[in-house]
């Protein structure tokens, strides 16, 4: 009776401090998250401005915010291919210092084609911060803890969609389009020092009993699962039509402002006309 006693009040002492512990990985894995791709909704929200500085149609520029889209495409099939030989960590800290110079770079950007070959670059570092984040995740996370860990990176990536813009729009109002470039660039900076201290050295996970088959393979695998399938599906459709709808809004409210600067521009004229 009195051991089972001491084994519950052990219990009861190890609850809080397991607790506080969760509680703070969470918090990490969900700021590491938001670090990675808040720079992908940040520029959307600028979208109206950036098509009057650079003085092109909303379609143009909602086509060069949105390249970053295709540098993540082909970032993350790269890093699937190699991900055995990538250290977790050195690859993260690496990838997000990294999106630091493309930011920072926007700020200056000349023309249409440098800021979209800027924002491709963009897209190339957060995928691979994003992938080996949760390659990271998934191998160093025990089963019972890996469905909150994953769900605090989702978190993270939902919160960098809403307050990204809302800190993208204010930042660039008040201090100017660059300044707004600089201000994301360290937050950057800021994802990598925290990976620098939170995430722990480690290896890639080896594959154990049968040969590893190369990553094609493995591909096929994955498209022969019915129930993989439905999910890459689901996955595809919920993205494409979030992605979608974001695109379209920013589209419309960029065209109806460039109609309301032009039609001011134009009654400027007339009164100016007039008055002559």
């Amino acid at each position: 009776m009195t051991q089972s006693t001491s084994t519950m009040e052990m219990v009861r002492m190890e609850m809080p401090e397991r607790s506080s512990e969760i509680l703070l990985r969470s918090a990490v894995i969900c700021l590491t998250a938001f670090l990675t791709v808040v720079d992908l909704f940040a520029t959307q929200a600028i979208l109206p401005s950036l098509t009057r500085a650079y003085q092109v149609t909303p379609a143009a520029m909602g086509f060069a915010v949105n390249s970053s889209t295709m540098g993540m495409a082909v970032a993350g099939l790269v890093v699937s291919l190699f991900s055995q030989r990538i250290d977790r960590r050195l690859g993260i800290l690496v990838s997000l210092a990294l999106l630091s110079i493309p930011t920072a770079l926007l700020a200056i950007a000349p023309d249409l084609t440098t800021f979209t070959m800027l924002r491709i670059a963009q897209g190339l570092c957060m995928a691979s911060a994003f992938t080996l984040t949760l390659a990271y995740l998934g191998e160093e996370c025990s089963a019972a803890d890996a469905g909150g860990a994953f769900a605090a990176y989702i978190t993270g990536n939902v919160a960098s969609n809403l307050i990204g813009r809302l800190v993208s729009a204010a930042v660039a109002d008040h201090l100017g389009l660059a300044s707004n470039f600089y201000f994301f660039a360290a937050l950057n900076l800021a994802g990598a020092v925290l990976v620098y201290y939170t995430i722990a050295q480690t290896t890639p996970m080896m594959q154990m009993g049968p040969a590893a088959r190369s990553p094609f393979a493995a591909w096929i695998t994955h498209l022969r699962n019915p129930r993989l399938r439905a999910a890459f599906g689901i996955g595809f459709c919920i993205l494409f039509a979030s992605s979608a709808l974001s695109l379209t809004s920013t589209l419309s409210s960029c065209a109806r402002r460039c109609r309301l600067a032009r039609w001011s521009s134009a009654s400027s004229i007339s009164c100016s006309c007039r008055r002559l």
